[in-house]
């Protein structure tokens, strides 16, 4: 079993926090956001997980060395009964399947030393239309009930993958209240817009929580504009082979 171990680099108590996890997936849509809310709020890295099974790097931000998952924390001014203040979890690696369950341990054991007992993760599904809608689904009756009275789509059947999925589970026998947003998503490469749209529904969970998305949305645009240079490109390389052959 893979050995997961915290590294602690705060003492700072929160007040009823809430934590959004976002791990790499399709589109990457988990990954992109819950970095780019990091970044908006400039929060604070207070904790990390390693494993000697993960990939051997570091991960540098304001010159300080920091392991593959981050746990990042920040207070907040206005806060709801819903939630309080708030911690992220993160990273860019893709763990092997077998590694899902002693880090979904781990995090649940780290989830309720901070004491947090309302989780919300963050999944891409494939998009295979347009205008596919972001659906959600919840560990408890609670989070069922939240989501209807959101007016979220809710996923009534169907198949949960990778650590969001253990979560969900283990959110029941844990007693731990977990929503999982899955948002559709480019498949095929990251998808910074999509991971926009999950404002949308996160900000109806967390009224509190204002960022512009501005940014993704240029990132989405920038993604976009290179795929089309280099298809252009390649169509020219075409074009040229073709009239070598015929010409």
């Amino acid at each position: 079993m893979t050995e997961t171990k915290i590294i602690k680099y705060s003492d700072q108590k929160y007040d009823n926090p809430i934590a959004i996890v976002g791990f790499p997936g399709i589109g990457l849509v988990g990954s992109i956001f819950t970095s780019f809310i990091v970044r908006e709020l400039d929060m604070e890295v207070i904790a990390g997980i390693s494993s000697p099974e993960f990939p051997p790097y570091t991960l540098i931000q304001k010159g300080n060395p920091y392991p593959p998952i981050r746990v990042y924390g920040c207070r907040r001014e206005n806060g709801s009964e819903y939630c309080g203040d708030l911690i992220i979890v993160t990273t860019e690696i893709t763990l092997k399947p077998e590694q899902y369950y002693a880090l979904n341990s781990t995090l649940m054991g780290l989830f309720k030393d901070l004491g947090i007992s309302s989780v919300i993760a963050l999944e891409g599904i494939p998009q295979f239309e347009e205008g596919m809608a972001i659906m959600a689904c919840g560990s408890s009756k609670a989070s069922k009930e939240r989501i209807e009275a959101l007016g979220i789509k809710v996923l009534d059947e169907g198949l949960v993958r990778g650590p969001t999925g253990i979560m969900l589970y283990e959110g029941l026998y844990s007693n731990m209240d977990v929503i999982a947003l899955l948002c559709p998503a480019n498949p095929a490469m990251p998808d910074p817009r999509s991971a926009a749209k999950i404002l949308e529904p996160l900000s109806k969970l967390m009224p509190e929580l204002n960022i512009d998305t501005g940014p993704l949305y240029k990132e989405a645009e920038e993604i976009e504009n290179k795929i089309k240079q280099q298809q252009e490109y390649e169509g020219g390389l075409a074009s040229k082979d073709v009239q070598h052959l015929y010409g």
